[in-house]
Order: structure tokens, then sequence, then C-alpha cells
């Protein structure tokens, strides 16, 4: 059998798919040899390598909510980014504890982003919850994260797609989960500064995605399909169920390059 390796896109409260593809792919009895994730792509993924339970991290987000999303958020002072980010480890601690990257059962790597240099950085090695940290630390929002002497930021904003990280983990066969908003799919009927930066930022990464694909190529590429009620931080609705038939969808062509009997 070959191995498996999961590329998990950033993309916010759409980022609960991945629970339903880690789902699919377990109920299926498909192995995963690696996980790389940027942004949500990494909390997800961290949590999963890292042998805690889907139900654990579907608990999480259900109990975690807007309000959750909003403590989370709360202002550092002096003035350096919204919110200093110790209420994402706060929350992820009791899930993982002092666990190391290097010792998870599941190789995995968290992707950030270099804010001094731009450069994607892999993190494959030191604390889980510090990488995750890095890792979902959206710029403005979060204060950057310290790691060995680099200032880190949000993996989504060069590397939302991490493909060739996870061929680099070891990956023979890559299935990425791409859950990005698609721009048109936001309609700025009334367009302010706020709502014209998020678009900004949605075509700017959803764009990056595309040409990861086009250079990286991923064996299998997966575009949840969210209805008309794609997911919220106030309101999970079928994303999980969303991922999951994602994978059903691609399953016999994901049997067919690991090697398993159809």
């Amino acid at each position: 059998m070959r191995r498996l390796g999961l590329a998990l896109s950033s993309g916010g409260p759409r980022g609960v798919a991945h629970i339903g593809v880690l789902q699919a792919l377990s109920d299926h009895g498909i192995p995963i040899h690696a996980i790389a994730g940027a942004s949500v792509g990494a909390q997800v993924g961290g949590l999963y390598a890292a042998g805690v339970p889907l139900a654990k991290i579907t608990g999480l987000w259900r109990d975690m909510g807007f309000t959750g999303m909003a403590k989370g958020l709360l202002p550092t002072f002096p003035w350096r980014g919204w919110s200093s980010g110790e209420e994402v480890k706060r929350v992820l601690a009791p899930l993982v504890g002092e666990r190391r990257i290097e010792g998870l059962p599941i190789r995995f790597a968290a992707v950030a982003t270099d804010l001094h240099t731009g450069e994607g950085v892999a993190i494959t090695h030191g604390p889980l919850v510090e990488a995750i940290r890095a890792s979902v630390s959206v710029p403005g929002l979060f204060v950057p994260a310290q790691w060995e002497g680099r200032l880190l930021v949000d993996g989504g904003l060069v590397d939302p797609l991490p493909v060739e990280t996870a061929r680099a983990l070891g990956a023979e066969v890559v299935l990425a989960v791409d859950v990005l908003v698609r721009p048109r799919e936001k309609q700025l009927v009334r367009p302010n500064v706020i709502s014209v930066l998020f678009q900004m930022a949605t075509i700017f990464q959803k764009r990056v995605a595309e040409l990861e694909v086009k250079v990286t190529a991923p064996d299998i590429l997966l575009e949840p399909d969210f209805g008309d009620r794609p997911p919220t931080y106030a309101d999970i609705g079928r994303g999980i169920e969303a991922g999951y038939q994602a994978v059903e969808a691609a399953l016999p062509e994901l049997r067919g390059l690991l090697g398993l009997d159809q």
C-alpha cells in the first residue's frame, strides 16, 4: 500500500469539513501517513495527528461557537495585534498537553509564514500547541508567534494548500482538501472597509491555492460542497457532512491510487 498524505487548507470556519474528511477515511479503514495543514487545517490536522478523537475535535468546534471566537480575540495591550493568541493555546493544551510534533503517531507539519522574509515555514518539530498557534495567527488579529528566532503568522498567507509539504513528509499519494471561500460567494452589496479587506484576502488566498494546485498537482483534490449554508463560527451547519461526502465520492479513485482492494 502506498503512503497517504493529507494537505488540509486554511479557510476559517469551513475547516470543520476537515473533520468530515478524517472521519470518512477512518470509517473506510484508510490509514494516514502524514498531514500538512495551514491555519485551520493545522488545527484540525494537528489534533488528529496527536490522537485526539474526532468526537472531541468536533466538540471543541461546537463548544467554541461565536462566543468562544470572540473571547479568543480579546485585544492586547499595548496593541500589537487584536489577540495575544494565548486563548488558542489555553483551549488546545487540555487536549494535547505538552506533546511534541516529532513524537506524534502521524507525521505532521503546521505551515506558517515568516513575517520578515515572506517564506512559508513548515514546522515539523517542537511543541504542537505552539506550532498550531503560529499557523492560525491571522495578521492583524493575532500577535505574531515567536518560533526559533522567527516571527510567524498564518500559513494561509503564502501556502494555503500545502501539497508539497505533505510530500516532504513522505506521502506517496496526496489528498488535498480545499475549503477556501470562492470570491464569487461573497456578495458585496454595500462595500465597506472591512468587507473589502476580507474580499481582498479571499481573492488572494484562493488564487494562491489555484496556482498551487497547478504547480504541485495533488493526486486528488477535494472541494467540499457546502450548498447554500456554508459553515460559520456561530453555526457549523453541514460542514462535517460536506467533507465526509467529498471523500465518499472520491473513494474508488483514492483506493486505486493507494493500491487497496476495490
